[in-house]
């Protein structure tokens, strides 16, 4: 999936996305945020910011005295981060509609200014046409010195319930049958893995922190899960009865497999470009 292409399916996921804030994202962020330690002060560039998970806590952490520029694709997802700022006093926060890896704010150095602090990334970099390349783009926009921090999933994790999900599109949808190619989360699924990762991009000063995350799945919040993450990409245009298929497949599948736990597992990865 492209990035203009998820920007698409998670714009269109944007009701269902808002009932798994509170639970998955918001949480996620938080601890994101937690191992890129924005100070009061400082410029931080949020990446596939989604609704705000890792861009709100991160205004709270610079205060009214930094920025935290965030961007991401989704259209109706960065206007629900708006609002939330917004009704927080949180002027600070900026959020934009946009490509992570082009989007440009069109300002001038100044003050000595000569890049952000902090570039995180949730659950994004996987989603980058290039994942090296992409990544690099936003190691471009940190000052000497600057921190990057980015979290994937863990294997053994989310990956699971992806091929359930994509068997019960299947007779809907017949040009999927042709398999999915691997994901690039693929190569950031262990603690090597991503640290190896970090330091083959130059950082230094590498850190990794798994995190364990999982909690009950309910059938009915497994269906409001499957529309309102990458998984609706599966799915994306067609009628609601052919959704309604798509739904007992997904369910009955989840029963197969013995499904009754969402574990969103994840890694946190920390480094520091040399400065």
């Amino acid at each position: 999936m492209n990035p203009e292409t998820a920007g698409q399916v998670f714009h269109s996921a944007r009701d269902e996305f808002a009932l798994w804030s509170a639970r998955l994202w918001r949480p996620l962020g938080e601890l994101l945020t937690a191992v890129s330690r924005p100070a009061p002060g400082e410029r931080v560039f949020d990446a596939c910011c989604g609704a705000g998970a890792s861009a709100l806590p991160a205004a709270h952490a610079v205060g009214p005295g930094g920025v935290v520029d965030a961007v991401d694709a989704a259209e109706g997802l960065v206007a629900d981060a708006a609002r939330q700022a917004e009704a927080a006093g949180l002027t600070q926060a900026r959020f934009h509609t946009g490509d992570v890896l082009t989007w440009d704010d069109g300002a001038e150095p100044h003050d000595g200014y000569d890049g952000y602090d902090v570039v995180q990334c949730g659950y994004g970099v996987f989603f980058f046409p290039d994942m090296d390349a992409g990544a690099r783009a936003l190691l471009r926009r940190l000052r000497p010195g600057g921190r990057f921090a980015v979290s994937s999933w863990l294997a053994g994790g989310m990956e699971r319930i992806v091929p359930v999900g994509h068997a019960a599109a299947v007779p809907e949808r017949p040009e999927l049958a042709q398999g999915q190619r691997p994901s690039a989360n693929e190569r950031l699924n262990s603690e090597e893995k991503m640290r190896s990762w970090l330091l083959s991009l130059g950082l230094v000063d590498v850190e990794v922190h798994p995190v364990d995350y999982r909690f009950p799945l309910h059938p009915d919040d497994a269906w409001t899960f499957y529309l309102g993450a990458a998984l609706r990409g599966f799915v994306q245009g067609l009628p609601p009865e052919a959704l309604e298929r798509v739904r007992a497949r997904f369910e009955a599948g989840l029963r197969e497999a013995g499904l009754g736990t969402l574990d969103a597992s994840s890694l946190l990865g920390t480094g520091r470009v040399p400065g």
